[in-house]
């Protein structure tokens, strides 16, 4: 049912960034994930990603592998790792109530509707979204007799070969593929109760995901991100890349006063925002979370706050993780770029609480 899980009680997680590969393994102690290490290797002086992978670029990321897995040294030979949200699919569907067998057998035929890619190409995840109805009221308890809402979630197998050529030159392989927004929604939301809607800002793409209680119900991506954030202020105040990126790590607040600039990358997700908010209608929203390398500029949470009227607040991924602040180096302050790493590494802890 999922698309693909460890047994050893550590946990690694692998997330393939448009900058640097990251890397977390947390260890299973009473239930509760503590973290053991963390590394990253960055990947920025390699080349731009090319609009398909090629053979020579999946070679060099290849070999920035091995020098990560050099430095880290994980005690496990299991990975998960993520898959670009914009790869996958995430739809929730109306099926006929039957049990959980029945319904395997089901999708097989039925979730040709939803997706729109030959099942030979892709692999399809599901999940019962409304197992529980405890706590529904009367009119959705005698919805729920008739049909349940299950979320499907599909990637290209050809994802899964391309990931498994990265890591042959390495003693750890694959053992499962996740969704990065799915990762992200672990890491930062967990099971909290109520709607959230993150806003995973990347290098050069930005997530935007709604996850009630806990289940990721939308998925949006955008090829915006941090490196058009940095060459607004290279236009803006006309200086080099290099300035631009110290300026924006600074703690310069470019959203108001004598250093403030236009940021129309931000417009156009701020207006992919507001088109997921449109859907949601009267479905309140317990706040915006921001999360990723890209959304520690001063100001951003001010200013989604205005054009959104959410409470807009940072995702803390180390939340869900116990550590040493004395002895884990630069995590606190590295922990938004890792979200997507510790949220594919939490993936089998809390699976088998």
């Amino acid at each position: 049912m999922s698309f693909f899980s460890s047994n050893s009680g550590y946990s690694l997680g692998v997330d393939f960034g448009t900058q640097s590969i990251k890397a977390v393994e947390l260890k299973s102690v009473k239930g509760k994930a503590h973290l053991v290490n963390y590394a990253w290797v960055n990947v920025t002086n390699i080349k731009e990603i090319p609009d398909e992978y090629d053979n020579d670029y999946a070679k060099l990321l290849s070999s920035a592998l091995v020098e990560l897995f050099r430095q880290m040294k994980p005690h496990t030979k299991d990975a998960t790792v993520a898959i670009p949200s914009f790869n996958g699919l995430v739809v929730i569907a109306d099926f006929p109530r039957m049990s959980e067998k029945e319904l395997a057998n089901a999708i097989k035929f039925e979730s040709r509707k939803y997706i729109p890619a030959s099942l030979d190409d892709v692999n399809v995840s599901w999940e019962i979204l409304d197992k529980d109805t405890k706590k529904n009221n009367k009119a959705e308890k005698k919805q729920q007799k008739n049909t349940m809402k299950v979320l499907l979630v599909a990637a290209p197998k050809s994802e899964v070969q391309y990931y498994d050529g990265l890591f042959k030159d390495v003693d750890v392989r694959v053992k499962s593929l996740e969704l990065e927004s799915f990762a992200v929604a672990r890491s930062v939301v967990g099971n909290a109760d109520g709607r959230f809607l993150l806003v995973d800002f990347g290098a050069k793409t930005t997530n935007i995901v709604l996850v009630n209680k806990g289940i990721v119900h939308v998925n949006r991506s955008v090829d915006i991100g941090g490196a058009n954030i940095t060459n607004a202020i290279m236009k803006g105040m006309n200086i080099t890349r290099e300035k631009a990126v110290s300026l924006k790590e600074s703690g310069e607040n470019f959203f108001t006063g004598a250093a403030k600039i236009g940021f129309p990358s931000l417009n156009a997700i701020a207006n992919e925002i507001k088109r997921v908010l449109a859907i949601q209608k009267s479905d309140k929203i317990e706040a915006l979370v921001l999360c990723g390398g890209g959304s520690k500029l001063t100001g951003l949470a001010e200013y989604f706050g205005q054009i959104t009227g959410l409470n807009v607040i940072m995702g803390n991924p180390l939340s869900h993780v116990v550590y040493d602040g004395q002895k884990s180096g630069r995590i606190e302050e590295l922990g938004s770029a890792f979200a997507v790493a510790i949220g594919l590494a939490l993936r089998d802890i809390q699976e088998k609480k």
